[in-house]
């Protein structure tokens, strides 16, 4: 969960930043697909190189949508 908190405060700032300097905003439907595309390569990262602990992680996240 502290990882999906650090992604999603980072990915605002960025936006917020980002509409600052001119650059065109995300829609929230993209900003949303971004996050969780996101959280699944985090997870399939930590599980490719064998860390047990987070086993049930992918399954918890496509339960908790």
């Amino acid at each position: 969960m502290r990882y999906v908190f650090q992604l999603v405060v980072h990915s605002l700032w960025k936006e917020t930043n980002g509409r600052r300097h001119g650059e065109p905003p995300i829609s929230s439907v993209q900003l949303i697909r971004l996050l969780d595309k996101q959280v699944r390569n985090w997870i399939s990262s930590i599980r490719e190189h064998g860390d047990g602990r987070y086993d049930g992680c992918m399954a918890k996240w496509f339960g908790s949508r």
